[in-house]
């Protein structure tokens, strides 16, 4: 049968046997190795820990760096996804939290990411922090940078009909210096170094937050180990001691949770000892070791897709089988071989999933077509 032959057949039939019908559920419940986001989350202990350490950031306000541990495919993208989530939920109904999520695309120095803290925080915010100060300036004492400090002025001292919060992002964002920030902001240096830039975001979370307009920012770093792919060596001590600095800059205000491979971790300690220094904070995800802790996540997987669909779906959901357990249990036995081949300690949950996925794909198409 052909290719057009069977999205035909699926197409025609797919309102006969609906999967909900015959399955309980809506979709393949099970995520294909391509499919990092949007994936349930399974519970795990390392999830207690990760709270603790943002319950103690909301209460104290003393900065958390926290390093989530782990080789490829164990979940650290579905970890900061759901950490993510979560943060957000609780924060709607509170001001002056900031969530960032950036997924750490290899760039040749860590400016990018201070880029996106000054774009998360926005026009907006200087707008605000500019009616604080312009009632109260006693927060600009503790701005250490006389450009800053300057700008600040400007920005809540003049009222006149130039943008002045748009001039000044221009010139946080290290835009080249015209003359028209010049005279709107009263600063003489461009903001052209990661260092500056560091210098500068101290100094705005600190105003900010002495000013009542900002508690904190949670700052979420995933796949770190990609710097050390891409960068020469040179380029990713520059990359961590940004990184350090940052941390060293800001003793307060700043959770930042970072997702590393084991391996990338290494070199990066070797390669700078003083970053490994700031990293004390670890949880460490891992792989699957045994066919119990398997099935229970396959199961975790069915059961919820399966709620998801009657939620969302009306009528008698199906109870045929999708994926049994001596499937299951197959499916790991073959990982497992595989694991041990390369070294590994246990099953990755990616591959682990992407092969039920297959399996699934299969039951559902046999029925469809």
């Amino acid at each position: 049968m052909s290719l057009r032959d069977k999205l035909n057949a699926t197409a025609n039939k797919t309102r006969a046997l609906d999967i909900f019908v015959r399955f309980g559920i809506l979709a393949n419940p099970f995520p294909s190795s391509s499919q990092t986001n949007e994936n349930p989350h399974f519970p795990l202990s390392a999830d207690d820990e990760a709270e603790e350490r943002i319950v103690s950031f909301l209460r104290d306000g003393k900065s958390q760096v926290v390093v989530i541990e782990g080789t490829q495919g164990v979940g650290k993208t579905n970890f900061l996804n759901f950490f993510e989530s979560e943060i957000q939920d609780v924060l709607n109904e509170a001001d002056g939290y900031y969530v960032v999520r950036y997924l750490a695309d290899p760039e040749s120095s860590f400016e990018g990411t201070i880029r996106r803290l000054f774009q998360e925080l926005g026009a907006d915010h200087l707008r605000k922090l500019a009616e604080k100060l312009k009632r109260d300036n006693s927060p600009l004492e503790v701005v250490r940078s006389q450009d800053m400090r300057s700008a600040l002025k400007r920005l809540y001292e003049v009222d006149d009909d130039i943008d002045r919060p748009r001039l000044m992002m221009e010139w946080l964002f290290g835009f080249r210096l015209l003359k028209a920030h010049r005279e709107a902001l009263d600063v003489q240096f461009r903001i052209d170094t990661v260092e500056a830039k560091t210098a500068c975001l101290r100094d705005l979370i600190v105003v900010s937050n002495s000013a009542g307009i900002l508690k904190g920012i949670f700052l979420l770093l995933d796949e770190l180990e990609k710097q050390d792919g891409v960068l020469g060596p040179t380029a990713v001590v520059r990359y961590l001691s940004a990184m350090r600095a940052i941390i060293d800059a800001l003793p307060r205000h700043l959770f930042m949770m970072i997702a590393i491979t084991p391996d990338a971790m290494r070199r990066y300690s070797a390669a700078l000892p003083a970053f490994r220094s700031r990293l004390q904070n670890q949880i460490t995800l891992n792989p699957l070791s045994s066919f119990d802790e398997a099935k229970e996540l396959a199961h975790f997987y069915l059961e919820t897709a399966k709620k998801e669909a009657t939620e969302k779906r009306q009528g008698k959901a199906g109870r045929e089988v999708l994926v049994t357990d001596q499937q299951i249990a197959s499916a790991f036995e073959q990982l497992q071989k595989l694991s041990e081949r390369r070294g590994d300690a246990g099953v990755r949950q990616r591959e682990f999933l992407h092969q039920l996925h297959t399996l699934a794909e299969k039951t559902i198409q046999a029925g469809a077509v």
